[in-house]
C-alpha cells in the first residue's frame, strides 16, 4: 500500500507527530465502500507501520497487533494527526490518529525483536 503525503510536526527519539491529508484519490478509498468511501482500518494500520520504520528503524518484523480501536470513520477530505509513540526496549509502537481532536483509530504494533 502507499502512503500518503505527510508534514513533519515533531519527531524526538521515542515519538512522531505527523499531520496527513486523506486526499480522496487516495487508491485506498477506491471501492472501500462503493458511494460512502472510508479509509480502510488496514491502510491506517499499514500507514503507522511503514512511518514506525522510517523513524524508528525497528529491528525486527512485526509480530503481533493489539488493542486495536476503530472509533470513527476516516472520511475523503480529512486532515488526520498521526501520533508515533516507540518503547524501543519493549519493541512496542503505540499510534493513534486523530482528526479535529476526535479520536479516529489507535493501537498497539509489537515487532519481533
Amino acid at each position: 500500500m502507499s502512503a500518503p503525503d505527510t508534514d513533519l510536526i515533531e519527531h524526538t527519539a521515542t515519538s512522531v507527530r505527523l499531520r496527513i491529508f486523506a486526499d480522496a484519490g487516495l487508491v485506498h478509498f477506491q471501492g472501500h465502500f462503493p458511494g460512502t468511501p472510508i479509509l480502510p482500518g488496514v491502510a491506517q494500520v499499514d500507514w503507522a507501520i511503514r512511518f514506525a520504520q522510517q523513524y524508528f528503524r525497528p529491528n525486527g518484523p512485526v509480530l503481533r497487533l493489539e488493542a486495536l480501536k476503530f472509533n470513527d470513520r476516516v472520511l475523503p477530505g480529512e486532515t488526520l494527526e498521526l501520533a508515533l509513540d516507540w518503547s524501543a526496549d519493549k519493541a512496542t509502537l503505540r499510534f493513534a490518529y486523530t482528526a479535529d481532536g476526535k479520536a479516529k483509530s489507535s493501537g498497539k504494533v509489537v515487532f519481533n525483536p
